[in-house]
């Protein structure tokens, strides 16, 4: 066999396997259903219930908020509308299980904290995980009883999270990936795209990392940002 043909055949398994790679490779976050791309007033946001804490789709606002770290919460309509142009959207709260006292009247439903190995499944992380906001509208999430005050501490470990997250941020170009503070957040961290959430409590690069190669720009409506 000539060397030729023996090139063309090791570029074709070589091009099968990585399709086969790609094809069977775990998607990184949990699916969550989509609730529609509808462009509605404010009003409409917040009475609107979603599915995940962040919202991963849903109405939203006309209007979004574009790539960037901020300090400061930005519109729930408006990230809603980010993550439809295929942004993901790097949500932390530093008033979550970063520091060592529980802060006054903050609540907690233990389902929150459920892993997939006390689970009978995918399908059952998604009810537990989010049991709490079936009946929520995004509106109560803003109520001051349910958050943790601000989602940004004077603490040593905040500072520590937000430098880590922000230095990751620009290692990734910072092209159409959003870190944003979110006091309503029930974990330290939450990464999201379009119907694809992923919540944990210690910073994890690779994870963090490997969610944004996945899902960035998959969105439901391609932009030019």
């Amino acid at each position: 066999m000539s060397w030729w043909k023996i090139g063309i055949g090791v570029i074709v398994l070589g091009a099968l396997g990585w399709f086969g790679w790609t094809m069977t490779r775990p998607v990184p976050g949990v699916k969550v259903a989509d609730l529609g791309r509808e462009h509605v007033a404010p009003e409409q946001v917040a009475s609107t219930t979603y599915n995940s804490n962040p919202p991963s789709s849903g109405p939203h606002l006309e209007t979004w908020v574009k790539a960037g770290i901020y300090d400061a919460p930005q519109s729930e309509g408006e990230l809603i509308h980010s993550l439809e142009h295929g942004y993901v959207i790097i949500s932390y709260n530093c008033g979550v299980h970063l520091q060592s006292s529980v802060i006054p009247g903050l609540t907690r439903n233990p389902e929150f904290f459920l892993t997939g190995s006390r689970l009978g499944g995918r399908d059952d992380i998604i009810k537990k995980v989010y049991a709490h906001e079936d009946a929520s509208p995004s509106g109560d999430f803003n109520k001051p009883e349910l958050a943790t005050g601000s989602a940004i501490t004077d603490s040593a470990t905040c500072a520590t999270l937000r430098q880590q997250l922000s230095d990751l941020a620009n290692r990734k170009r910072l092209w159409k990936l959003i870190v944003v503070p979110r006091p309503q957040l029930d974990t330290t961290i939450a990464l999201t795209a379009w119907t694809y959430i992923d919540k944990f409590d210690q910073f994890d690069a690779r994870r963090i990392e490997r969610f944004i190669d996945f899902h960035r720009d998959q969105g439901p409506e391609k932009t030019m940002e």
